[in-house]
């Protein structure tokens, strides 16, 4: 090691050791405040520490409130190396995001207050309709506009704007928009639209959807057209017929700050629906088995080109879906070039975990099977619309934040805004609890209308209701006895705190199929052996031996995975194994997929019933066995859902 280096190696070593002991500082100053509180108010603590201690009122809140918001997060704290902005942050911030943020921690993610906003804001603006989010961005560009004319001036004009736009909403005759009141009050405020952005406006029809320049372009000739008296006749305006409200108007009404799905306009709600009616195309990279694929598909996306390097995985795409142009090849080595000719959609992938999984050693960029540098050459070539990545929570730790700060610095350099989210399979449904990474990227004038789609705790699904039918299928007469204690297990919190009924899946990560440590404790909760895979259910006989536990056969794992029972898998019982583990749940797959659909159509979904579309129960049909090939191996001690 040369000086350089060891000097500052030594330095690192010293400033984390003093980061801890900062932190220990911090968290022993909370305590004592909390002791504080228990004898006087919180309003004679916080007099005491102000005069007496000299604390500053800065920091009187976060250690006042520390003990209602982050006791018992200790260890937590300490693992992130919170400084004390951060611990601030966290105290002040809403419970949501407070949780997500440990939650990051806790898997080693390095968490700054400049990661605490972003995130906040993230999911601030996930409970916001589209329509909400255009109000607030295009409200914010007339006061900004505005107040180079004068704050009270700018105030004034939203203000006439609102009430003009909400008097004529509800007209839906061509006749009656082209009255003399409507012309002469559309006048006035478009002289004023023009001082505020000018008067030189491309025609709308040939700006980008959703840009800036689009909804000032959709507002100002909407009051020419007004003025004018031709609104109802315009040729360049968007598609509208009698008897409907006019699309023009809801961005209009946009630059008052206030959203168009305001009550007491009688604003007619897009139509939801189950099905998309047209398809939007997706070239998908490392598909593996097809559990992303099935989403997407399922979500309104006609795959153009499937991408997949594993021969027995290739084979279970083309078994399933012949009419599918699989590629078996690398994609280091593929130009993507020629699909951009093609006004590629969506660009999608399961880019292998290992670089980012415990399992796979966790070497991140230095792993030869990262392939997050391709996946931004592969956007940068096809130039979608939307892409979309899947990985494992180990993609956020700290240890890999430079890798992926980079990455996202490339997307944004490419003209993507990208964010990360984490989503979770039991919150759609599926009975496991399995918890991903998504790296979502948006090309920028559509970025805005993105949302995360939402959970369904009513839908939790318990491994008991999931495979009680599987179970009993070959004689065990306990089948129904052990999924109803499936069912009824309580299931608590980190906090100790009963939050749900009905265990679900656990995720076994050892790539060698052995068990964690934890994991006979985690058998006997979920009731399941998880290691091996038999060829068939248990059988009477079986389950009368001291001691049995059933264990999942391949087609039990792959129900769990939320696939389809007759969705066939090709090659040897290891390589089905690893299909199933690795794949993605289909329905978790649909759910972002349907989200990335409405934000580049702007279709809007009833989710329930796209997500449910048998809501009489599950189709009951003799699921296909699952036969080794001839020659394969008959015991295999792959894991349940391995983490690669």
């Amino acid at each position: 090691m040369n000086a350089e280096a060891e000097a500052l190696a030594t330095a690192k070593g010293r400033i984390i050791e003093l980061q801890s002991q900062m932190l220990e500082r911090i968290l022993k100053m909370a305590a004592e405040v909390e002791k504080l509180t228990e004898i006087v108010s919180e309003r004679e603590a916080r007099e005491f520490l102000r005069v007496t201690c000299n604390m500053p009122s800065a920091e009187l809140s976060a250690y006042a409130n520390f003990a209602s918001s982050l006791k018992g997060f200790e260890d937590t704290l300490r693992k992130g190396r919170a400084s004390f902005p951060v611990v601030k942050a966290l105290v002040s911030a809403e419970d949501e995001t407070r949780s997500e943020i440990l939650e990051r921690m806790e898997i080693g993610a390095r968490i700054s207050t400049k990661d605490i906003t972003a995130i906040r804001k993230r999911l601030k603006e996930a409970r916001l309709t589209p329509d909400q989010v255009m109000a607030r961005r295009n409200g914010r560009i007339t006061a900004a506009a505005a107040r180079r004319q004068g704050v009270i001036a700018a105030t004034d004009f939203q203000k006439r704007l609102y009430e003009f736009v909400r008097d004529i909403l509800p007209i839906k005759s061509a006749v009656d928009l082209c009255s003399d009141n409507i012309r002469a009050a559309a006048g006035a405020l478009r002289a004023e639209f023009e001082a505020l952005f000018g008067a030189d406006h491309r025609s709308p029809g040939i700006l980008k959807p959703r840009s800036r320049e689009r909804d000032i372009a959709n507002a100002y000739f909407a009051l020419v057209h007004l003025h004018e008296g031709s609104l109802p006749f315009a040729t360049d305006v968007d598609e509208w017929k009698e008897g409907d409200h006019h699309p023009w108007l809801a961005t209009l009404l946009s630059f008052t700050g206030r959203a168009a799905n305001v009550p007491d306009l009688g604003w007619k709600r897009p139509e939801r629906v189950a099905t998309a009616p047209d398809n939007l195309s997706v070239v998908e990279l490392c598909a593996g088995a097809g559990g992303m694929s099935v989403g997407l598909e399922r979500a309104g996306f006609e795959h153009v080109g499937v991408f997949e390097f594993d021969r027995d995985a290739a084979a279970t795409l083309r078994t399933n879906r012949p009419d599918w142009t699989v590629i078996e090849g690398d994609i280091k080595t593929l130009d993507f070039r020629p699909y951009q000719a093609l006004g590629i959609d969506l660009v999608a992938g399961g880019l292998p975990c290992q670089p980012y999984s415990s399992e796979g050693y966790g070497l991140g960029k230095d792993d030869p099977r990262d392939l997050f540098p391709n996946a931004v050459r592969i956007v940068k070539e096809i130039k979608p619309k939307a892409f979309l990545f899947e990985n494992v929570e180990g993609l956020l730790h700290g240890k890999h934040s430079d890798h992926i700060a980079d990455v996202l610095k490339a997307f944004r350099k490419a003209g993507y805004q990208t964010e990360i989210h984490r989503i979770q399979a039991g919150d759609l449904g599926i009975a496991q609890v399995r918890r991903r990474v998504l790296v979502v990227g948006l090309r920028r004038d559509i970025a805005d209308a993105f949302r995360m789609p939402p959970a369904f705790p009513a839908r939790r699904l318990n491994i008991g209701d999931a495979l009680v039918d599987l179970m009993a299928a070959n004689g065990w007469d306990g089948a129904h006895a052990w999924a109803r204690q499936r069912a009824e297990q309580p299931v608590f919190d980190r906090s100790g705190d009963l939050v749900a009924y009905g265990a679900q899946a656990s995720t076994v990560v050892t790539g060698s199929g052995k068990r964690r440590r934890n994991e006979k404790a985690v058998q006997k909760a979920m009731g399941y052996d998880t290691t091996g895979a038999p060829d068939q259910a248990p059988t009477a006989e079986e389950a009368s031996k001291p001691g049995f536990m059933p264990s999942l056969t391949l087609r039990m794992r792959a129900r769990l995975q939320n696939f389809d029972d007759d969705w066939r898998f090709e090659g040897g019982k290891q390589a089905m194994a690893r299909q199933i583990g690795n794949a993605v749940p289909p329905r978790l797959a649909q759910a972002v997929g349907m989200s990335l659909y409405s934000a580049i159509s702007g279709l809007q979904w009833d989710w329930e019933a796209a997500l449910w579309p048998n809501e009489d129960g599950r189709i009951t049909m003799e699921a296909p066995p699952l036969q080794m090939e001839e020659g394969e191996a008959e015991d295999i001690s792959a894991p349940i859902f391995e983490e690669i």
